[in-house]
C-alpha cells in the first residue's frame, strides 16, 4: 500500500483546497458574538419534559448561562424565541456526505473528484439547514470537507469522519470489475478509488493493520469495517460474513491503540456476533439479527445503529431490489427486539444520493415512533448519539464542551421549533414549517424570530446563503 499512501497524501491536499472554492459561508453572527435567547421552553437532551420560560446566554461558541432570568452583558444580541421549543442540535450517526449520486458506480468510476466535492458542499449545507448540526460520516473521502467546514470556508455540520472503510476482497466495498486483476498480485499500483480513499480492500491481518493506521493517520475519528454482505455491492450476498475474527480483532486493537473504536456494517446474526466477539462497539444496520444476538449487543454494551426508515422506502427503486427487500423485511423484528432489551440505540439514517435527498433523513424520526415515543427518539438523535461520538476519546475533534445537550459549558448547537416535538415528532420532520432558528458553534445560520437588540433589525428573517437552492 506504499504507493497508495503517497497518492493519498497528495490528493487529499488538492481535495481539501479545491472544494473550498465552490460554496462560501456568510454567517449571520460571528463566533465572537454574545447572544441571549429569551422566551423559550428548553428540552436539554436528556429530560422527559420541557423547562418553560427560560433564557440562554451564549458566549462565543459555548452555552454560558441558563435560567429564568439571565444578566445581559452590554452589547449582547437579544433574540426573542417567541415561546418556541429550544433543543440541542440534531446528530445523525450514519451519513455518507460524499455519495451524491444514486448510482454509486458513477462516483467510483466516472466522475472527476472535484465535481463530487463540489456537490458534497451543497449536501452538507442542506443537512445543516434541516437541523443536523453534527454527523458521523461512515465512509468516504470526507476529511477535506470537514476541514473546510471547521475553518468556516463552507457551511455544514460538524463531521466525525471514518475515512476509507475496510473491505475484504469480494466484500461490501470491492468495486472492482471481474476482469480486474488484484494489483498486489502483479506488483502494480492500486486503482483510483483506493487512492482517493473511498475504500481500502484488504485481506489478512497485516493489510488490515496497514489500512487502519492509514485511516487514523489521515484523521479518522473511528474506523469502519464491512463485516457482511451489502445491498449495493456487486459480489457479496446479504448472508455473507466478511473478515475473520482475527482480522477484526487486529483492526479493533489498532483503533484502541489510538484511543478510539470500530464500527461495522453488518445485517446478520453471524456477522454481528463475530464483530462483537472481536471487540466492535458500534453495529451499523443489523436488520436481520435474531434475539440471541440482540441480547449479546446488550450484554456487550455496544451501540446499535438501525435504519427504521427502510420500511418507508420503495424497494423497486433500489439498485438491488431483491437484496433490499431481504433487509427491509427484518426492520420490524429488529426494532421490537431493540426496544425489548433496551439496547443503546444510535440515530443514523444512511441517507445518501442526489442533491435534494437530504430531506428523506426526516423519515427516520417518523418511522421510529412506531416503537419509541417522540422524546425517546429525540434522545437517540441528541444525547445518546453524542455519547457514541465521545467513544473516540482524544481523537474527538470537538473537545471544548459536550454535544447533544443544553447545559452550561456545552457547545452552542441549538435549534428553536414552533411547536413541541416532545409530543409531536412531526414538528421535527416538517422542518421547513417549524424550524425557526439554527445555531451551530455559536453562529446563527437561520433566524426567523424577532431580534430585539443587536445586528438584525426587528423581525427580519435571516438564512445563511448558498449558491444553490436545493431546500
Amino acid at each position: 500500500m506504499n504507493k497508495k499512501i503517497f497518492f493519498n497524501r497528495l490528493l487529499v491536499v488538492f481535495f481539501a483546497t479545491t472544494i473550498s472554492t465552490f460554496c462560501y459561508a456568510q454567517e449571520v453572527s460571528t463566533q465572537d458574538s454574545i447572544i441571549l435567547i429569551k422566551n423559550v421552553n428548553i428540552w436539554d437532551g436528556t429530560s422527559d419534559n420541557l423547562k418553560n420560560d427560560q433564557q440562554v446566554l451564549i458566549e462565543k461558541h459555548l452555552v454560558k448561562t441558563i435560567g429564568t432570568t439571565v444578566s445581559v452583558p452590554a452589547g449582547a444580541e437579544i433574540i426573542d424565541g417567541k415561546g418556541g421549543t429550544l433543543i440541542p442540535g440534531l446528530i445523525d450517526a450514519h451519513l455518507h456526505l460524499m455519495i451524491t449520486d444514486a448510482n454509486t458506480s458513477n462516483i467510483y468510476n466516472n466522475y472527476e473528484w472535484s465535481y463530487i466535492g463540489a456537490k458534497a458542499t451543497v449536501s452538507a449545507r442542506n443537512f445543516l439547514m434541516q437541523g443536523i448540526t453534527t454527523e458521523r460520516d461512515m465512509g468516504g473521502p470526507v476529511i477535506g470537507l470537514k476541514k473546510a467546514i471547521d475553518e468556516g470556508t463552507v457551511i455544514g455540520p460538524r463531521i466525525y469522519p471514518s475515512g476509507a472503510p475496510l473491505s475484504q476482497t469480494a466484500g461490501h466495498g470491492d468495486m472492482s470489475n471481474l476482469n480486474t486483476i488484484d494489483p498486489q498480485w502483479i506488483g502494480g499500483m492500486t486503482d483510483l478509488f483506493h487512492i482517493l480513499g473511498w475504500f481500502y480492500v484488504v485481506d489478512g491481518v497485516p493489510e488490515v493493520l496497514n489500512a487502519t493506521r492509514e485511516d487514523l493517520k489521515r484523521g479518522a475519528t473511528q474506523i469502519k469495517m464491512m463485516a457482511g454482505g451489502g445491498v449495493i455491492s456487486r459480489y457479496d450476498p446479504i448472508d455473507v460474513t466478511e473478515f475473520t475474527e482475527d482480522e477484526m480483532r487486529a483492526c479493533v486493537e489498532a483503533a484502541q491503540d489510538w484511543g478510539t473504536y470500530v464500527a461495522v456494517h453488518a445485517y446478520t446474526s453471524r456477522s454481528v456476533q463475530r464483530a462483537l466477539q472481536a471487540g466492535v462497539i458500534s453495529i451499523e444496520h443489523g436488520q436481520l439479527i435474531d434475539e440471541a444476538t440482540m441480547k449479546m449487543i446488550k450484554e456487550k454494551g455496544a451501540f446499535l445503529d438501525p435504519q427504521a426508515n427502510f420500511i418507508m422506502m420503495d424497494a423497486s427503486q433500489s439498485p438491488s431490489p431483491e437484496k433490499f427487500k431481504e433487509v427491509q423485511s427484518g426492520v420490524g423484528n429488529e426494532m421490537a427486539l431493540a426496544k425489548k432489551y433496551n439496547v443503546k440505540l444510535a440515530f443514523g439514517t444512511d441517507v445518501f444520493g442526489p442533491l435534494g435527498i437530504e430531506k428523506n433523513e426526516m423519515n427516520e424520526f417518523i418511522a421510529r415512533t412506531k416503537w419509541y415515543t417522540p422524546v425517546e427518539v429525540l434522545k437517540q438523535a441528541t444525547s445518546i448519539n453524542a455519547s457514541l461520538l465521545a467513544m473516540c476519546g482524544k481523537r474527538n475533534p470537538y473537545q471544548e464542551g459536550p454535544l447533544g445537550l443544553i447545559k452550561e459549558g456545552a457547545y452552542a448547537d441549538l435549534l428553536i421549533y414552533e411547536g413541541n416535538p416532545l409530543t409531536d415528532i412531526k414538528v421535527i420532520a416538517n422542518f421547513k414549517q417549524h424550524l425557526k432558528f439554527i445555531m451551530k458553534d455559536g453562529k446563527i445560520y437561520k433566524n426567523e424570530l424577532y431580534t430585539l437588540q443587536g445586528k438584525q433589525k426587528h423581525g427580519k428573517s435571516a438564512v445563511a446563503p448558498s449558491s444553490q437552492g436545493h431546500l
